[in-house]
């Protein structure tokens, strides 16, 4: 049996990674058990501290705290990258999506690099561009740029500003994540806590995602654009997981974050755990 122990299983009602892996392996379950056999594996989210059964659980490294605290300068994650740290001492199993995390980690013992994995038949190129702007009151004769997160500061969106304000013949689609942490960007096309499907449409009405955040992991938002083949235009030299290509949508087939290929490869790993 593999179970399921989420922090949050979907905030947004979004088709996570979590609700995605339970439809696809039907013989998963939500929560924790209170024994374990051998045949037995836990995927445990890594804000969850320590665990009850380490020998069974895969570790899942996947919050960028230990990554803001280095940026940022800022002790004030200290209480969640201590059960970060609780997971990755306890866990025998652990993952992380990028590279650019091993160093955190490692001292904890081996890490696999493992896709999250992107839905790339929901975020995917779109025909009748033109449509999809008029849906969506986007004008018809300008450059569009696309941003999306929140007003942490880690999102860049004071770099957005900036940037905005020195390229004034671009047009911006900005997506908030929620209501309480939306800002607002003037003279923009401003959508707060949209549909997959309505994301998924808006970036089809751009021409580029602008990624200005402070952290170098790409967030799941520049991994969604890059699969509906939106170019990245990154502008603060920090160092990424990759170089995106003229084509973003072909990185992410080369770099196995499709769904149908991660699928495969969770498959294969937790088969290889339990054997």
């Amino acid at each position: 049996m593999i179970y399921l122990s989420a922090e949050v299983v979907s905030g947004l009602g979004e088709d996570t990674f979590w609700t995605w892996f339970k439809r696809e392996f039907p013989e998963s379950r939500f929560g924790l058990p209170s024994s374990v056999t051998k045949d037995d594996i836990i995927l445990q989210y890594s804000t969850l501290g320590r665990n009850r059964f380490p020998e069974n659980t895969i570790g899942l490294l996947w919050e960028l705290h230990p990554e803001m605290k280095f940026q940022l300068k800022s002790n004030e994650w200290d209480g969640v990258i201590e059960k970060i740290e609780l997971c990755a001492t306890t866990c025998k199993y652990k993952t992380t999506p990028s590279h650019l995390m091993l160093p955190y980690y490692e001292k904890y013992g081996k890490v696999d690099l493992i896709p999250i994995g992107v839905d790339t038949d929901l975020f995917r190129p779109m025909e009748n561009k033109e449509l999809l702007k008029r849906k969506y009151n986007i004008p018809t004769n300008k450059k569009i740029g696309f941003w999306a997160g929140t007003t942490h500061r880690m999102k860049g969106f004071q770099n957005l500003l900036v940037w905005a304000q020195q390229h004034p013949d671009i047009y911006w689609i900005i997506v908030w994540k929620t209501h309480s942490e939306a800002g607002f960007l003037p003279g923009a096309s401003n959508f707060v806590h949209v549909t997959q499907q309505q994301l998924a449409e808006l970036m089809n009405c751009a021409d580029f995602f602008l990624s200005c955040g402070l952290l170098r992991p790409f967030f799941m938002v520049e991994w969604e654009a890059m699969s509906c083949n939106l170019p990245i235009v990154i502008i603060n030299n920090m160092e990424k997981d990759f170089i995106p290509s003229a084509e973003p949508r072909n990185d992410i087939f080369r770099l196995k974050w499709d769904r149908k290929t991660t699928k495969e490869i969770w498959r294969s790993y937790i088969g290889g755990i339990l054997g």
